[in-house]
């Protein structure tokens, strides 16, 4: 395919989609856009980079009548940050057809009424509550499938599929597609379409990449590498510094060919890049140090195949290529060859270099200059943590922390406090060790407290929510939370002893889930104070005026007379 007008979309969706600079398909846009556009179901193992969004997006705003007030199509993501951002690309397409793309996330306006649906994983209870209409519902995608799986209890992303309407076109989508995926996709599908088959790559060049993908798992070796390097969204700036180090620094390097999605991004990086003192050409230009290939990169390599030594030409592709096509393309031949993908596309680069027969080498960025051993030291258990499987609450943590701070912010304030940590024996350790409440003795652990919280699920509350709670209303840190298990009509809760009373006090008739909270210490049987010996078990405690208790729990009034 080269060009969107081989696809069945109308000529308004084409013409929305060349204004954002979006001309040609990759190859799993290509093919999963006429199986879309049949109203076919699909199962799409593909990622962010591979073109997810437009893949399902053009065709639904062909097929989907919208203007009803209510959603004709829902997206389903794993947080209100990637459904924000979504939605926002999406919405430039819809302007076309004259259809309304929102988020069900602050500061969208009405968007229960939007036409597409962008729902976060911890939102989905708003497609019960009678907030979201659903009974005008056409199609329903899962965006990131294993992040939404995942963060969704499977009991309730269950319902929630089962009553969707039966003529619903389902669309999943993920990178990698796990087995918790598939196996709620194949449920809740009917004949659905995998788009790449499996043990298949989006690679439109087939018996090459089945090739290059043979020698790669028989053991033989890749002839290129592939570095890469993640950055985040200041796409251009990572660009600059990496042309720049290439062209200063790396051997024998006298041109650096870029490697662009589009005219538009290529004209963008030019002048960012001119601004800077780095003059750009199109490729096989003499005279200037960094290429540029807007999108066409059979010419690029054409121009490369041109050169006598193609090892003075470092090749960077700014996005990660689109398919394995591309990629061979693209660094196939020259000198050092570079991506630099965002963390998001990190599945679709290992997906397109194992098509394309490339070796990928990570390069990360050199520590900062040492200041002392004990940072040095502390730089090395940060790197310890941020891989271990306990960070899960506090990742949960610092997603409620990240709506009120920057992320340099709560960095900042995490290395301040593990410093404080690892020095052990000063004035501040001490004092930060009152305020949070922790034991005098740190080579003794403090025990844990287990607290009844009077929500559970059949209040649409999970360990993230109630951990929230926990941590914003009583101030005390997420690693002070223990395991929460919550159940149908109640949760049970484990903090330290001495925040025990602190959660209590804070936590006892707030609202949460529209419930107001009742907290106290578990009254369990194998919780209770045991009777003393040969009298046999302590009666359960009342307390005085409780529910449930009838009274029972208030002394009996004092007779008159006696003593």
């Amino acid at each position: 395919m080269t060009s969107f007008d081989d696809l069945p979309l109308g000529p308004e969706t084409v013409a929305s989609l060349a204004a954002e600079g979006i001309e040609t398909p990759t190859p799993f846009q290509a093919a999963a856009i006429p199986v879309i556009a049949r109203g076919n179901d699909l199962l799409g193992r593909a990622g962010p980079g591979s073109g997810t969004l437009v893949a399902y997006a053009a065709p639904l705003l062909d097929r989907l009548e919208g203007g009803a007030g209510a959603p004709v199509c829902l997206v389903l993501c794993t947080g209100a940050r990637q459904a924000t951002g979504i939605a926002r690309s999406f919405a430039p397409l819809c302007e076309g057809s004259g259809k309304r793309a929102a988020a069900l996330a602050p500061h969208w306006n009405l968007p229960e009424r939007a036409d597409f649906l962008f729902v976060p994983a911890d939102r989905i209870s708003a497609l019960y509550d009678g907030t979201v209409k659903l009974s005008g519902v056409k199609a329903l995608v899962v965006h990131d499938g294993d992040g939404v799986v995942s963060s969704v209890p499977s009991d309730l992303l269950e319902t929630f599929l089962g009553g969707l309407p039966s003529d619903c076109q389902r669309i999943f989508c993920g990178l990698p597609f796990g087995d918790a995926l598939r196996s709620v996709a194949r449920r809740f599908t009917r004949r659905a379409v995998t788009i790449p088959p499996r043990g298949a790559t989006t690679d439109a060049g087939g018996k090459a990449a089945a090739r290059d993908r043979g020698a790669v798992r028989g053991g033989a070796a890749p002839s290129r590498e592939l570095h890469f390097t993640v950055v985040d969204e200041d796409r251009a700036q990572a660009v600059l510094v990496l042309a720049a180090t290439l062209l200063e620094d790396v051997g024998n390097v006298r041109h650096v060919l870029l490697y662009t999605a589009s005219a538009d991004q290529a004209a963008d990086l030019g002048d960012f890049l001119a601004v800077h003192g780095y003059a750009s050409g199109p490729p096989g230009d003499p005279a200037v140090p960094v290429w540029l290939s807007p999108g066409e990169d059979a010419e690029a390599r054409t121009a490369l195949d041109a050169l006598e030594d193609g090892s003075v030409v470092a090749t960077v592709s700014c996005r990660v290529p689109d398919g394995a096509p591309a990629a061979r393309l693209r660094h196939g031949a020259g000198g050092t060859a570079w991506a630099l993908p965002a963390v998001r596309e990190l599945g679709h680069l290992r997906e397109v270099a194992g098509g394309a027969g490339l070796r990928l080498k990570r390069v990360r960025p050199d520590r900062p200059t040492r200041v002392s051993q004990r940072l040095d030291e502390l730089t090395d258990r940060l790197h310890e943590a941020i891989r271990a499987p306990e960070t899960t609450p506090y990742y949960l943590l610092v997603e409620s922390l990240l709506d009120r701070f920057t992320a340099a912010e709560v960095a900042a304030g995490a290395l301040l406090l593990l410093d404080r940590a690892g020095a052990g024996k000063g004035a501040d350790t001490r004092a930060a060790g009152r305020a949070t409440g922790q034991a005098g003795d740190q080579g003794v652990p403090e025990p844990w407290s287990r607290l009844f919280v009077s929500c559970g699920k059949r209040d649409e509350i999970g360990p993230r929510e109630l951990l929230g709670a926990i941590t914003s209303e009583s101030g005390i840190r997420g690693s002070r939370v223990g395991r929460i298990d919550v159940r149908e009509s109640h949760s049970l809760v484990e903090v330290r002893e001495s925040d025990a009373a602190r959660v209590i006090a804070a936590l006892n008739g707030t609202t949460l889930g529209g419930r107001a909270l009742r907290v106290d210490y578990d009254r369990a049987p194998d919780r209770r104070p045991r009777g003393k010996p040969g009298k046999g078990p302590a009666k359960p405690p009342f307390r005085p005026g409780g529910a449930g208790t009838s009274g029972r729990g208030r002394r009996p009034p004092r007779r008159p007379g006696r003593s």
